[in-house]
């Protein structure tokens, strides 16, 4: 009897556990929730390197489509809205549109005439996506100047640590004087200008480029196009070393002329000289080379060479006032050769050659005489 109320206790005592149990755990989601977050913006990033322009003949517009919203959400397809005005006056009123549908992250450049020396090209832009749109870009101008003139003779010339590009800069141009003053436009003493004049002037100054001489030059791999100078800052004169390029590369090159970097102001390209980065430079020639006379044969040989690209050797043989004669190539590492075919009683003359896994074969050793008995 005490037994089965024993039994009857704990198994109340283990069910009042379990309840208390399961309350436990679902108290948490008994408590307050938090303010619900607000949702991320999705108004659009405005567009990356917006760039505005003068190359050669042509005027240049750039740029890179964003990938997210302001608040890091992922785009869909944009709708870029461009904005131009030529000449001063309210940017505003003189610009006109145009819009250009475009993938998030997607690169944009477009060409177009050059408009006359003295205009000021002014460009902004907005970027519109899912019924949201970016602030106004920042408003880029520039005026347009006289088309510097391309160098000439350029040309790319491979060497063991480097291409050598050189080029024959154009005349420099002499330096425009100043106006001289008329007499009759010079002001009175007591004159000064009226403040509508003044206010005209100054509403709307023309942006001033950032004078800039010397050369950039641009590469390119052969499936593509001249994007970017090879560096920042334009060099001064040629020539110039390119020490980036890899064994096995091949890369087209061009110089322009730059009159400004800040906007872009150059020339047109120059002509194009390709080159090819395979090794055309021989190892250099074997030393140590001896020969030892033997009963069967003459043994002919030379120090290890220490070219990390090295193939094999070769061996020739030259009879007292002849051209020699290829005998043997022995690949790489051995270092000697024996000739069992070298004629008896006849002065002879030995040298080697080492060559490179290109096939580029090096001069010839300092040649060593034996003769067969």
């Amino acid at each position: 009897m005490r037994s089965r109320r024993r039994e009857g206790a704990s198994r109340s005592i283990t069910a009042g556990a379990f309840v208390l149990l399961a309350l436990g755990l679902s108290l948490p989601a008994c408590g307050k929730r938090g303010d619900p977050l607000p949702p991320l913006s999705r108004v659009p990033q405005n567009l990356a390197d917006l760039r505005l322009a003068q190359r050669g003949p042509l005027l240049e517009l750039s740029f890179v489509a964003p990938r997210t919203s302001t608040a890091g959400v992922r785009l869909g397809v944009l709708e870029v809205e461009l904005l131009r005005a030529e000449g001063a006056g309210d940017f505003g009123k003189l610009a006109h549109e145009t819009f250009r549908k475009m993938a998030p992250g997607e690169s944009f450049v477009e060409t177009s005439p050059l408009p006359p020396v003295g205009t000021v090209v002014r460009v902004a832009a907005r970027v519109k996506s899912e019924g949201e749109t970016s602030a106004q870009s920042t408003v880029l101008a520039l005026t347009v100047q006289a088309t510097p003139t391309a160098p000439t003779a350029f040309t790319a010339q491979l060497e063991p640590q480097s291409v050598v590009l050189s080029w024959v800069p154009p005349p420099t141009p002499p330096p425009t004087p100043p106006p001289s003053p008329s007499p009759g436009a010079s002001p009175s003493p007591g004159a000064s200008p009226s403040p509508g004049a003044s206010a005209t002037a100054s509403a709307h100054p023309s942006p001033s480029p950032t004078p800039q001489g010397g050369f950039w030059i641009y590469r390119r791999e052969p499936e593509s196009v001249y994007r970017r100078p090879l560096m920042p800052v334009p060099v001064a004169s040629p020539p110039f070393h390119d020490t980036t390029i890899a064994p096995g590369e091949r890369w087209c090159y061009v110089v322009r002329t730059v009159a400004s970097t800040e906007p872009i102001v150059e020339s047109a390209s120059s002509g194009e000289a390709c080159v090819e980065n395979k090794d055309v430079f021989p190892p250099a020639p074997p030393t140590g080379v001896a020969a030892l006379v033997h009963d069967d044969a003459v043994e002919v040989s030379w120090s290890p060479s220490l070219e990390a690209d090295l193939a094999s050797y070769r061996v020739y043989r030259a009879r007292a006032g002849g051209a020699p004669a290829r005998l043997a190539e022995v690949a790489a590492p051995e270092t000697s050769y024996r000739d069992a075919a070298a004629p008896r009683g006849t002065a002879l003359t030995y040298t080697v050659t080492a060559v490179d896994r290109d096939g580029n074969e090096s001069r010839p050793s300092a040649a060593v005489e034996a003769q067969r008995p």
